[in-house]
């Protein structure tokens, strides 16, 4: 059993063999009753090893062995530790309803378990309930089971209800608290298959949206799965399929779904096969579509595949169904209808959703995944009020989803799951015209860019991982010696992994955040109020298109392929990070002619053709067009430039709400070691303020935790050090001040309330893109989590340039010019690389 339970059936096998030898050798040597007691249980116990080494069938024979010894033995208490075991073993092969009655029939009969067995029952009852769709009947079990197995001291049963009772409660909705529970399961070390909760583990980061980490997880723990374990290798084959699929990477998910199915097959275990099989469909479909959008006269010749896809959906509902697999039913059902759209079968599509009527989708994912296959029908059907009214639903869940959360890391990795509906609602609103892509824009972004009331309480175990992580970065800056360094690094890594999970599994106490509710006429005249136009760039088809509010009218353009427009994109960031150097010596020429040859390109597609008019612009941009140095687009030199997350997050951050009620601001400024004229920069800053009879705390030596403070606290804040963008872990960009570096991760406890927050330093205005255009960095975060504009820098820049753009921004806003003036007269007044200081979020003005 402990070999079983540490996922080593194998081993288990071989040991019990030598224990039935054993009592075939003493066989009349002890009274019969107990010997056949004794092969009664072994038979039992060798029953689900067989199954987990080589499938189904042998495992039958095994139980069918275990009932004739039970029989000769005339003992009631066997049999239902025989159904107990069948249940465990039918319902790891996916046969649901056997599962459930052979359960059932063990549960009555309780008191012929153990306490450690009863454990055991009440977990199995809630792994199948799970795979039923009953996550609160899961729930109770897995309580019951971690109850008994600590009254009782049973580690090893603990531990596994305790993960159990984390997954399920995923299920239910709320991923704070499972990812919580599941780490607190992680801490009671026992001899316990560490796969089983690998699995739980990536499910859960899946459906939280985070998929690299999942994938990590999978692909970890997989590599440890020995090659007896295939029950075990073919459940990472499928969730890695699933990661895969989410990536986009489909030759993987395929590979691996395949590899699922296959396994699978070899164990009999059909409804798991069903499962691979419905999963590779939808892999080949999305495959498909793809094909579609890169070559139309592909169509035709593979249209074939959708209707063999529909055609072997169809048989799988019934292979589900079979087995009393609810779950894998609909999504065999759902996997048809998406079929059935492709080759334009609308009403066969429909007839395929109504078989699912009355069915609830397990997760938020799943709920998401039918909402897009039935609002597609309705579209399809010409039904486009039924169509936006499921999409309008649908926006609202995904935001729900995030109830609860303090983690940015988690609120903006969500958004994974509702990039078919967003592209779905834009498609729609395209014949209807800008209002109506507005409208679509703006639902998806609101889900979930929320202005945060995070009230989440300090964390002391967070504090002291960061406390840790500072600390092996203050070791790396001393140079150590190569051994060594490669030893921190790791150690920085462990950290940040460590730092995460903490993160993801903190809630927030006042229970969730207040969602946006401006509509988008309201932001418009927030625009009218401020005098400024509004260009919002989206890709749809292959296209960048734009949706403007200039001069009060909406207008909506179709401008350019986005290959074309990305690769402009990339070429000018690359320009701009190679101007900065100041050491190209003969090739200065050629790059600011390449960066300002891609400039103008850029701005005669994007820009010129709206024919901007009003005081300043708002831009909203996608992942092709952002981090770019605005600035030196001839349209917009010398003009007010705010980068919005939406229409409604820059309506959000105007107007009164922006000053201080004609006081005169509380001002912080923080500078970092090794900065040239960082001194002098923090001086001119104060001076300026000190004019207009601001108050001005000079950090000397700043904090990491006087700088969350004044975040908090202060009005107007500014930070003149070096910064680090982090590509692969965005929440760890950093500002390094004289303690060590400030992370963005630990802005999130006490927020950021400061009206007005510069970061002089170099490349944190960058960011990292997820699905659903979700974007982390330390300016995002600074703009995220309350601040009502903030200035960054895009790449890096000279330290003699930004301290002279920094000090001419400050003295402009001190002179009551508002930010984006502000910063478009600084930059207009210093060096061209100045450009790469760009403004988000909305306006502060120091109007007194």
């Amino acid at each position: 059993m402990v070999a079983n339970s540490a996922g080593r059936p194998a081993e288990a096998v071989r040991l019990l063999g030598e224990a039935l030898g054993a009592l075939d050798a003493i066989a009349g040597g002890v009274p019969e009753h107990e010997w056949l007691v004794l092969r009664c249980n072994t038979l039992i116990t060798l029953a689900l090893s067989d199954f987990l080494v080589a499938g189904l069938k042998p495992a039958r024979a095994r139980l069918r062995a275990a009932e004739e010894v039970a029989r000769q033995a005339g003992d009631p208490g066997l049999t239902p530790r025989i159904a107990y075991q069948s249940a465990n073993i039918h319902g790891r092969g996916g046969d649901l309803a056997t599962a459930w009655n052979e359960l059932q029939r063990a549960l009555s009969h309780l008191d012929a378990f153990a306490p450690r067995e009863q454990c055991s029952v009440h977990l199995s009852r809630g792994m199948l309930a799970l795979e039923l769709a009953r996550p609160h009947e899961a729930l109770s079990s897995f309580a019951v089971a971690a109850s008994l197995a600590h009254e009782q001291g049973f580690g090893a049963e603990e531990r596994m209800a305790r993960h159990n009772e984390g997954y399920a409660t995923y299920l239910v909705g709320d991923l704070p608290r499972a990812l919580a529970l599941i780490a607190e399961a992680d801490e009671l070390v026992e001899d316990v298959s560490l796969g089983t909760e690998a699995l739980d583990r990536a499910r859960v980061l899946l459906e939280a949206g985070l998929v690299s980490e999942a994938v990590e997880v999978l692909g970890g723990a997989r590599a440890r799965v020995g090659d007896d374990e295939r029950a075990m290798r073919a459940e990472f084959d499928l969730e890695l399929a699933r990661a895969h699929r989410l990536e986009g990477r489909l030759d993987l998910a395929t590979a691996s779904a395949e590899a699922a199915r296959e396994g699978y097959a070899r164990l009999d275990a059909m409804a798991w096969e069903t499962k691979a099989r419905v999963l590779g469909l939808l892999i080949d479909l999305e495959r498909w579509r793809r094909e579609r959008a890169r070559a139309t006269d592909l169509v035709e010749a593979s249209a074939d595949l959708p209707r063999a896809a529909a055609a072997t959906a169809d048989e799988l509902v019934a292979a589900a169904e079979k087995v009393g697999d609810s779950e894998l039913a609909h999504a065999a059902r759902l996997t048809a209808a998406d079929a059935l759209l492709a080759v334009g079968d609308v009403e066969a599509a429909r007839q395929r959703l109504a078989g699912s009527d009355g069915h609830r989708p397990a997760s938020v994912s799943d709920e998401l995944a039918t909402a897009a296959v039935t609002a597609e029908v309705h579209a399809a059907a010409g039904e486009a009020t039924a169509a936006r009214r499921a999409l309008s639903v649908a926006a609202r869940r995904l935001a729900a989803g995030l109830h609860g959360s303090a983690s940015l890391d988690l609120r903006t990795a969500r958004a994974v799951h509702g990039v078919r509906l967003a592209s779905l609602d834009i498609e729609l609103a395209l014949p209807r015209g800008s209002s109506a892509v507005l409208e679509a824009l703006e639902r998806w972004r609101s889900a979930t860019d929320r202005l945060p009331s995070l009230e989440r309480p300090a964390d002391e175990q967070l504090a002291a991982l960061t406390e840790q992580l500072r600390a092996v970065h203050a070791q790396l800056r001393a140079d150590p010696d190569p051994d060594q360094l490669a030893r921190l690094r790791r150690r920085a890594g462990t950290l940040e992994r460590e730092i995460r999970a903490r993160d993801w599994a903190l809630s927030s106490r006042s229970g969730g955040t207040a969602a946006l509710d401006l509509r988008v006429r309201e932001g418009r005249e927030a625009l009218a109020r401020a005098d400024r136009d509004l260009l919002w760039f989206f890709t749809h088809g292959g296209r960048l298109w734009g949706v403007g509010i200039v001069g009060g009218r909406a207008r909506l353009r179709d401008l350019m392929p986005v290959s074309a427009a990305a690769d402009l994109a990339q070429r000018m960031r690359l320009d701009l990070r190679a101007a900065t150097t100041r050491q190209l010596g003969p090739l200065t020429a050629a790059v600011w002619g390449s960066l300002r040859a891609s400039a103008q390109q850029l701005d005669d597609a994007l820009v010129r053709p709206w024919g901007v008019r009003r005081g300043g612009l708002v831009l909203v941009t996608c992942e092709e067009v952002s981090a770019l140095p605005w600035a030196l687009l001839p349209s917009l030199s010398g003009a007010p430039v705010t980068l919005a997350r939406s229409l409604t997050s820059f309506a959000r951050r105007v107007g009164p709400g922006a000053t201080h009620d004609g006081q005169p601001p509380a001002v912080h400024v923080s500078v970092g070691p090794a900065v040239p004229r960082a001194e002098a920069e923090a001086a001119a800053v104060a001076a300026a303020w000190r004019g207009r009879g601001a108050t001005v705390e000079l950090a000397s030596p700043s904090s990491a935790s006087g700088l969350v403070a004044a975040l908090a606290r202060d009005h107007v804040v500014h930070v003149g050090a070096h910064g680090t963008h982090q590509t692969q872990s965005p929440l760890f960009s950093s500002l390094a001040l004289h303690d060590g570096p400030a992370f963005a991760h630990e802005l999130q406890s006490s927020g950021v309330s400061a009206a007005h927050v510069v970061l002089s330093a170099c490349d944190v205005g960058s960011a990292v893109s997820r699905p659903g255009e979700e974007q982390l960095g330390m300016a995002a975060a600074v703009h995220s989590l309350g601040a009502r504009s903030v200035v960054a820098a895009v790449s890096p820049v000279p330290d003699d340039v930004a301290a002279a753009a920094m000090t001419r921004h400050h003295e402009g806003l001190a002179r009551g010019v508002t930010s984006d003036e502000a910063l478009a007269a600084a930059i207009a007044a210093t060096d061209p690389v100045a450009a790469a200081f760009v403004h988000l979020g909305g306006l502060f003005t120091d109007a007194r």
